[in-house]
């Protein structure tokens, strides 16, 4: 139902807003990870837009400058910057970047060289009050930098306003994965990345509110198909963890071959959908809590981690968790080891490690090894 023509048409409204808004002075912020408020972006009248890419196309050329064994995902994205083959980053006027992994941070320094950048200090702990402290002077300082570059203050009723804008967002894809915690499924893995994908740039958030409750209407009348419903009967449901499911070759492979992810755990996913900015109190100390309790593996320690996988598993219905790594993601892939030991001793399900990269070369190894912990779960 939601193939690449949905999301093709959604880019082309979303492209063609943006360059309107653009026409009337708006600026464009660049982002790469989960940590950076967009919510701060948008109240100083600028469009955020995530950078990350999914694509191997561009990883040669970043290879002039970077390691070969580092993490694809921070190669494509500053390939695509030495190619300005991507539309999203030729049009961002600046760009914001969190010091999350040391690859990331190092990377940073070059791209610095091809787009103005700002490095975001972020503290390596979320538990202490010295870094919630540290982080909320560090977004203080991001505040007036946007202020700066785009010529609008923000205010705190502006800022609200935004807050409130991004919780009924992340509210809205919490009800489209939220269609799969009944007995059966009702939506594919990729159907959830196609129907939740900000197409670029996040502007005119509330259009794009609007075609998730049109999709979740779509998804809700589908259900009453007695084909699809034969197809999704006796799927093993799978939790996708670990790195951002930026390309999606494993995604396919898992569906491809058998399962269905009814929940994806990862960056984009429930770790950061699954919880608002408090609405009641000051909104700078609020962003300031909501977006450095975020999951990541770059955080130490992570237990939150564990507890939102926890709820994940029971909430829906799951039989086995499949984690992906990117090659050369350290933080991940040291984290898998606790991560493993959780879902095996302390949730009993079966758990399964994928460590690759966006290459082709090893898809007939992981097809092989997905196929054989599907008929495990069956």
């Amino acid at each position: 139902m939601f193939e690449e023509t949905y999301l093709t048409r959604i880019e082309e409204r979303v492209f063609k807003d943006t360059i309107l808004q653009k026409e009337t002075g708006a600026k464009i912020v660049g982002v790469y990870c989960a940590f950076t408020p967009k919510e701060l972006i948008a109240a100083a009248g600028a469009i955020p837009v995530a950078l990350c890419s999914g694509t191997s196309q561009a990883i040669p050329a970043a290879e002039a400058h970077l390691p070969r064994n580092l993490c694809p995902l921070i190669k494509a994205s500053y390939g695509h910057a030495l190619n300005d083959t991507c539309p999203y980053l030729h049009m961002a006027d600046y760009l914001l970047a969190d010091a999350t992994c040391d690859g990331k941070k190092k990377m940073f320094e070059l791209l610095a060289d091809l787009k103005p950048l700002s490095l975001l200090q972020l503290p390596q702990t979320a538990e202490t009050p010295e870094s919630h402290a540290s982080w909320l002077q560090e977004l203080y300082r991001i505040r007036a930098l946007l202020e700066r570059r785009t010529g609008i203050s923000i205010t705190d009723a502006g800022l609200l306003a935004q807050i409130r804008i991004y919780n009924t967002l992340r509210a809205t894809i919490c009800e489209v994965f939220a269609l799969n915690c009944g007995e059966m499924p009702l939506l594919y893995g990729y159907e959830i990345d196609h129907i939740t994908s900000m197409a670029g740039f996040e502007c005119n958030l509330p259009a794009r509110i609007g075609e998730m409750r049109e999709a979740i209407a779509a998804v809700h009348q589908r259900s009453k198909d007695t084909l699809f419903q034969k197809k999704m009967q006796h799927r093993p449901r799978i939790l996708l963890t670990g790195c951002p499911s930026t390309n999606k070759k494993v995604l396919k492979l898992i569906e491809e071959n058998g399962g269905v992810i009814v929940a994806m755990e990862n960056c984009g996913g429930l770790k950061t959908a699954g919880f608002g900015v408090d609405e009641t109190g000051d909104p700078m100390e609020s962003l300031a809590k909501r977006y450095l309790d975020t999951a990541c593996a770059c955080m130490s320690p992570n237990p939150r981690r564990i507890d939102i996988l926890k709820k994940l598993i029971n909430e829906y219905r799951v039989d086995g968790v499949i984690e992906l790594t990117w090659e050369g993601c350290h933080t991940y892939n040291i984290e898998a080891f606790t991560i493993e030991r959780a879902i095996s001793e302390q949730f009993a399900r079966p758990y399964l490690h994928i460590t690759t990269d966006y290459s082709q070369n090893d898809t007939g190894q992981l097809k092989t090894r997905i196929e054989a912990f599907l008929e495990l779960l069956a």
